[in-house]
């Protein structure tokens, strides 16, 4: 084993032995990140800051850049640490989450963690603050381990949850990212924990279908003419959900599985009251998308469907609101970000997770194509199923793994790729049923 060989492995003991020390103080930030509400809509993420700013000057970090396009929605640069030789790592996550829901199909407090049966229970446990919490401390025991050879920075972003108007969108367009590769912690499993990693992230298409009918007293709608609203709207969903995809533009995408997913109708509203015949009504489509797939032709799709549509029944009116477009975006498997992350998980999971793309739309578009950052869109802690959802969950076990995989991945990002091969072929093989090839990347 080389010199330099030597220290970094000593390098990855201290780490780990840090992160082992403090998986109790770990956790119990994971618990205290859930309890302090960040809800958005309607989007407020200052407590939630505050608490992370603090526990990171408790940890020996300091030197957090907030900085916010409006006040009430922080977001956090930290610069754990800096470096002007070698690479720098970017850990990320978002501070907001979803709404909670129907609060009568939880059976807990969304805002009062709880552990049963070996998860942690909480809005926000798997999307994401048992991720943040994570970094928190991975970066804690980075920079304890000393002779750090990269860079590593922490990114904290508000409204990722309604579309990173004001988080990682708003960085990216003010050029406040900057580093040569990012991870995103968002939860990377749909049926176990640290299932894949995603290089890509589905964009997504956010529009509304307005219609138009006939607003008058209902009592004589059978005795003039007069066009439903609601009705028409009804009919105009069923088309939607049963022909919209074969309409859509894209091209098969080997991490694309099943193309875009179009879920018609997520939000709708129509109507007046009593005794109104409803002459407006209005509902909502989320379009997950595939990489090559562009916003010019969503909505020159969108409005063919829409034209053919009100060709075959003259009495529809649609207009077509377009309201989001995220494109979506994907790394190469050979990028070092991805191979120190194999590397760190077959390190704490005795396993390589397969590659794969995320189901959603994540920060990355905004990491990656506005700041040129590679960017893999998701590996963290959770189930995607399990967010989003009433009692929202993970796998207690899993806040001090994902730590350390984002440490070792850190470790492995700053020796760079030629250095971690090397040290892998000193290792005995894992019998783990994967390999290191010459080309620097891990191959499951």
């Amino acid at each position: 084993m080389t010199e330099a060989a030597g220290a970094a492995a000593q390098r990855q003991d201290r780490i780990l032995a840090f992160l082992k020390s403090h998986e109790d103080d770990l956790f119990e930030f994971a618990r205290r990140l859930v309890a302090t509400p960040s809800v958005n809509p309607p989007g407020d993420e200052r407590a939630v800051a505050r608490l992370v700013e603090k526990r990171l000057a408790t940890l020996g970090i300091t030197g957090t850049q907030e900085l916010a396009k409006t006040g009430t929605r922080p977001n956090l640069i930290v610069p754990v640490i800096e470096t002007t030789t070698g690479p720098t790592l970017i850990l990320s996550g978002h501070l907001d989450t979803k709404p909670a829901g129907d609060l009568d199909a939880w059976k807990t407090d969304p805002w009062e963690p709880v552990v049963r049966d070996g998860r942690l229970i909480g809005l926000g446990s798997a999307d994401m603050k048992a991720a943040i919490a994570a970094m928190v401390y991975a970066a804690a025991a980075v920079k304890e381990a000393g002779g750090f050879p990269g860079g590593l920075t922490l990114v904290f972003t508000a409204d990722e949850e309604a579309g990173s108007i004001f988080g990682s969108k708003w960085l990216a367009e003010s050029a406040y990212l900057q580093g040569d590769a990012a991870i995103i912690g968002e939860p990377s499993g749909i049926t176990q924990e640290w299932e894949s990693i995603h290089l890509v992230s589905r964009g997504a298409a956010l529009f509304k279908v307005r219609i138009a009918g006939t607003q008058m007293h209902s009592s004589v709608s059978d005795r003039l003419p007069a066009i439903n609203a609601t009705v028409q709207m009804a009919r105009l969903i069923d088309r939607m959900d049963r022909t919209l995809k074969s309409r859509l533009t894209y091209r098969p995408h080997p991490l694309g599985g099943r193309g875009p997913t179009v879920n018609v109708g997520v939000m709708a509203r129509a109507g007046v009251f009593y005794g109104v015949y409803p002459g407006s009504a209005e509902f909502a489509c989320d379009i997950r998308t595939l990489p090559g797939m562009t916003e010019s032709e969503m909505r020159r799709d969108l409005q063919r469907f829409l034209d053919d549509a009100m060709a075959d029944d003259p009495d529809l009116k649609a207009e077509l609101i377009f309201e989001i477009w995220v494109p979506a975006t994907e790394i190469s498997a050979s990028q070092p970000v991805v191979t120190a992350l194999l590397e760190a998980s077959q390190q704490v999971l005795g396993r390589a997770p397969s590659l794969d793309a995320f189901p959603g739309a994540t920060d990355a578009p905004h990491f990656q194509l506005t700041a040129g950052i590679p960017t893999v869109a998701a590996f963290g802690p959770g189930l995607l199923p399990a967010a989003h959802s009433p009692n929202e969950s993970l796998e207690a076990a899993s806040v001090s793994k994902a730590a350390s995989i984002y440490a070792l991945a850190a470790h492995h990002f700053g020796l760079g790729p030629k250095e971690v091969i090397q040290n892998r072929a000193q290792e005995p093989s894992s019998g783990g049923g994967a390999r290191w090839e010459t080309t620097g990347f891990f191959v499951p």
